[in-house]
C-alpha cells in the first residue's frame, strides 16, 4: 500500500513539474513576443529609439531566460532566438522598416516553434 502512495507522489511531481515548466516556456515566449511587437509597432510609428530599446530589452529577457529554457527545449533554436534578437535592434532605422518586418516576423516564428517544441506533446 505505501508503495502505491509514493508512486502516486511520484507521479504527482513529475506532473508538477512538467505543468509548470510548460506554463514557464509559454509565459516566456508570449512575453517576448509582445515585446517584439510592440517594438516593431513604435518602428512602425517613427520611434526608432524606443524601438530599438525595447527590442534590446526583449533580448537581454529572452538571454535570462534560457538558462532554464535550455533544459527544456532543444539548444539549437534558443541559439537562433538569441542570436536573431540581439541583432534584430540595428534594423530598427527608418530606411530598414522592410527589413525589420521580415525579422520581426522571423523571430516570433521562431518563438512559436520553441513553444511548440515543447507544448506540441500535451
Amino acid at each position: 500500500m505505501k508503495r502505491n502512495f509514493y508512486a502516486v507522489l511520484l507521479l504527482l511531481a513529475v506532473g508538477a513539474v512538467v505543468f509548470f515548466s510548460g506554463r514557464f516556456v509559454r509565459q516566456s515566449t508570449d512575453r517576448t513576443q509582445r515585446q517584439v511587437q510592440q517594438a516593431y509597432r513604435s518602428a512602425q510609428d517613427g520611434q526608432f529609439e524606443t524601438a530599438r530599446t525595447i527590442y534590446r530589452q526583449a533580448a537581454e529577457d529572452c538571454r535570462a531566460d534560457s538558462r532554464l529554457l535550455y533544459l527544456l527545449v532543444r539548444r539549437s533554436l534558443l541559439d537562433e532566438i538569441n542570436e536573431s534578437l540581439a541583432l534584430i535592434a540595428d534594423y530598427a532605422q527608418q530606411d530598414n522598416l522592410a527589413d525589420l518586418g521580415v525579422e520581426t516576423a522571423r523571430v516570433t516564428e521562431q518563438l512559436e516553434q520553441l513553444q511548440a517544441s515543447f507544448l506540441a506533446a500535451f
